[in-house]
């Protein structure tokens, strides 16, 4: 097959989508498919080297930049996990071209017809400027999402929205994440939390639990790994940093977080809910529970017995105590989890269900 994935580059910006891209693209080469990588979004860059499959700058904004590329490339068939940006130009673009279109979905917001994420304010103008941001995002969203009617096909990474959007031909594909890790040392007993930091992954609820713990658990530090995406986190952070359990240690690489997840007493999760979250794999593989604030993917922290799902800051709390008191529950949920993750999250099985989904879409959409 020829397959154009579209997309973000994890070279400009390196997200959980991005990341299951790059892994997807790199599994299908190797498979001896063709892929070619339409890098959009405005940190893209005129050129891509050292990779393994074939990158193209796409400037999907402009009307008519895919139909170029579509008549350049002749591909079977495009992978679109780049949300509902420019969705409804993108696919009518496909549909005039004969090629057929598949949707991954990535995140809650990709089912939701009129989807916003939120906006942190400081001010009575910042608010109502707040107001009219949303407002813009839920009318882009609602209009992009019309263009489920020409969609061939949809992924989702998460059961949970399977059936939310109006294409009859659905496939549930959970996703992967980077094996590889480097090593980490740390002196003290940690437990971390990993996002980008903008206002969806609540930041501030874990620097709160941090220090509602710092009395109670002394001996446990609070590391937090992310790129600030939103400068209203600044402050907040300098100012967590003052605390003596408190440490933020930036944007890392996918195998650096492995390194310290490996060591974790837990990871910890405030985020909103989203679609999967490649952090909570990057645990399970790492043999490390994991405790939630409320989010959590497919019901498997509670059916799979892999943490806990607190509902509140308190409860988290009260479950990080648990598992710094009850070593041997720790080690149990962290050997479950891993067990768990290796059976379903390898690189190797994700790569294979896309390819087998793709190649009954382009054989179908020849027929039809």
């Amino acid at each position: 097959m020829k397959i154009l994935i579209i997309n973000s580059h994890p070279s400009d910006a390196l997200g959980g989508s991005e990341m299951q891209c790059d892994l997807i693209a790199r599994g299908l080469t190797e498979r001896g498919n063709e892929v070619i990588y339409g890098a959009v979004g405005r940190k893209r860059k005129e050129s891509y080297t050292g990779l393994p499959y074939r990158v193209v700058s796409l400037a999907i904004e402009r009307r008519g930049a895919l139909t170029k590329v579509l008549q350049e490339e002749n591909p079977d068939v495009i992978y679109w996990r780049f949300n509902k940006h420019y969705l409804l130009q993108a696919v009518k673009e496909s549909k005039r071209a004969g090629v057929s279109f598949v949707f991954a979905v990535s995140h809650v917001n990709d089912v939701t017809k009129y989807a916003y994420k939120p906006i942190m304010v400081r001010s009575r103008m910042d608010k109502a400027l707040s107001y009219f941001l949303i407002l813009v995002q839920m009318i882009h969203s609602g209009w992009n999402y019309r263009a489920f009617q020409y969609v061939t096909a949809v992924t989702t990474l998460n059961s949970q929205y399977l059936g939310r959007l109006p294409v009859k031909k659905q496939r549930v594909v959970w996703n992967s994440v980077p094996l590889s890790e480097d090593p980490f040392n740390w002196e003290k007993k940690y437990c971390v939390w990993i996002a980008n930091i903008k206002p969806s992954k609540r930041p501030e609820a874990y620097i709160k639990l941090a220090s509602i713990l710092k009395e109670r658990c002394p001996e446990l530090d609070f590391l937090m790994i992310g790129a600030i995406q939103n400068k209203f986190y600044n402050s907040i952070i300098q100012e967590a940093e003052e605390h003596n359990n408190f440490y933020y240690l930036g944007f890392q690489s996918p195998e650096f977080v492995n390194g310290v997840l490996a060591k974790a007493e837990c990871m910890l999760h405030t985020c909103e809910p989203e679609g999967f979250g490649n952090n909570f794999i990057q645990a399970w593989i790492q043999g490390c529970p994991t405790i939630t604030l409320e989010f959590d993917p497919d019901g498997l922290i509670q059916t799979e017995h892999l943490g806990f799902v607190s509902g509140t800051i308190e409860q988290m709390a009260n479950d990080v105590e648990t598992l710094l008191k009850d070593e041997k529950l720790g080690d149990e949920i962290g050997n479950r989890a891993q067990a768990f993750a290796h059976a379903n999250f390898t690189p190797d099985r994700m790569v294979d269900e896309i390819e087998a989904f793709l190649e009954e879409v382009v054989h179908e959409y020849r027929r039809s």
